[in-house]
């Protein structure tokens, strides 16, 4: 029996040990776990907060208002950047008739041997047309004239001076037909030389322009070709995918809706609509930037 008692001590001893070395392995390695754990969050916070640094810019940085008065860089945040900040080192042109009120094209047609001229003045503040029709007559055919046998017609050919205020609705030509009847009327943005539109039920072609519009046209294209280009560089930093080509230069000739020699006759809408659709797009990388410039674009006529 002693023997006995004695072996059953040693094997609950033994058994005691074994137990004890086990726990402590298992704290020893939950230790190392917790550890190895901490090790790496640590690592990843030093990371984050490398990149944080590297990639910081204090100018687009967004802040929480906190209740209390706002912290010193929440104020620089929200300060507006500089020209150069926003990509357009040389800053933007001047408006060479900034009392410029009324936008003046001439049109012209052809009807019963006559050349019949009109004139449409387009008020920047409200947005008016004041369409004169008839303005000049020309024969050009001279049977026409003095002639007994085509009295009928002359009533037809001489001249009916009318003068009308309106807005106009419809532009049939740079495939902007339907979206300028999704607008109450046509704005300045939609006129040029060279553009079509409805006038009294007549598709009417804008001949020329007078200086100034001219000179009004030409300010507006450069100042919004210069925040299209600024967007397209910065767009160039984040996307490698080619610009689509919607968003390339305009195409155009003398009396075409495009950018050519002759001057006003580049597209305003399609320029408008162009960069604001690049503002859009680069809202995603650089709000800031993209508020300020398109801030820009919609400057007082």
């Amino acid at each position: 029996m002693p023997s006995e008692e004695l072996d059953l001590r040693e094997a609950r001893k033994l058994a005691a040990t074994k137990i004890a070395a086990i726990q402590r392995g298992n704290q020893a390695r939950k230790s190392i776990k917790e550890e190895h754990e901490a090790a790496v969050k640590l690592q990843a916070v030093h990371r984050g907060m490398a990149m944080r640094r590297s990639n910081f810019n204090l100018a687009e940085a967004t802040h929480v208002a906190a209740r209390a008065s706002p912290s010193a860089s929440a104020i620089a945040a929200k300060k507006p950047l500089t020209m150069a900040q926003l990509g357009l080192r040389t800053g933007l042109p001047k408006n060479p008739v900034p009392a410029l009120r009324f936008l003046k094209f001439f049109a012209w047609w052809h009807e019963m041997g006559t050349k019949r001229y009109m004139e449409l003045c387009f008020d920047l503040e409200t947005e008016l047309f004041q369409v004169v029709l008839d303005k000049q007559v020309q024969v050009l055919d001279p049977s026409i004239v003095n002639q007994p046998l085509k009295e009928s017609i002359f009533d037809v050919i001489s001249t009916d001076t009318k003068v009308m205020s309106m807005h106009l609705h419809e532009k049939l030509s740079g495939n902007q037909h339907a979206e300028s009847l999704r607008r109450p009327h046509l704005q300045c943005w939609d006129l040029h030389v060279g553009c079509r539109i409805n006038v009294l039920g007549r598709p009417t072609t804008l001949m020329q322009c007078d200086l100034v519009t001219a000179q009004w046209l030409e300010y507006h294209s450069s100042r919004l070709e210069l925040i299209k280009q600024a967007m397209q560089e910065a767009l160039r930093k984040y996307e490698t995918v080619p610009m689509a080509a919607a968003f390339g230069p305009q195409r155009g000739g003398r009396g075409g809706p495009g950018g050519g020699k002759q001057q006003g006759t580049t597209d305003l809408r399609t320029l408008l609509n162009q960069v604001e659709a690049l503002g859009t797009q680069l809202e995603h990388y650089r709000p800031n930037m993209a508020t300020g410039l398109l801030r820009l674009v919609h400057l007082p006529k």
